[in-house]
């Protein structure tokens, strides 16, 4: 049985940086082709009581995003305002939704706060070209 760092490829899409409020910031764009499932784990400093962090989900056939579409949208509220907080993510892609996937994500804070993002991904299992496989 493999630890979960074996299982998962862990990317930074947003290397934490301070981050106004109001202001859209969206992170790299990451190849999920062959991926069962991502996982954007969204860091922010505490944003206040009853602050919130608006949280959207895009989909492009090209790694910049040119002609991102939106896939969904959530808001996460801080209802401590004390601690850090993190927005979880996750999406499991298929043929309809682009190879390349990101987030966009804003604050509601009285000032800037530091925001990262890290991606998780597993891969699908692909049997060997053989047909033949070994699992010891």
């Amino acid at each position: 049985m493999n630890r979960i760092n074996e299982e998962l490829v862990f990317q930074t899409a947003f290397a934490p940086q301070s981050v106004a409020a109001s202001t859209e910031k969206t992170s790299d764009y990451i190849d999920v082709s062959g991926v069962r499932e991502i996982v954007f784990l969204v860091s922010v400093a505490p944003l206040g009581a009853n602050k919130s962090l608006t949280v959207t989900l895009l989909a492009s056939d090209d790694s910049s995003g040119s002609g991102a579409e939106e896939v969904e949208t959530a808001a996460f509220t801080d209802a401590e305002g004390t601690a850090p907080q993190t927005a979880v993510v996750s999406f499991r892609p298929s043929a309809l939704t682009g190879r390349y996937m990101a987030v966009k994500f804003q604050h509601d804070g009285a000032a800037a706060v530091v925001c990262g993002v890290v991606a998780a991904t597993n891969t699908l299992y692909l049997p060997a070209a053989s047909g033949w496989t070994l699992v010891v």
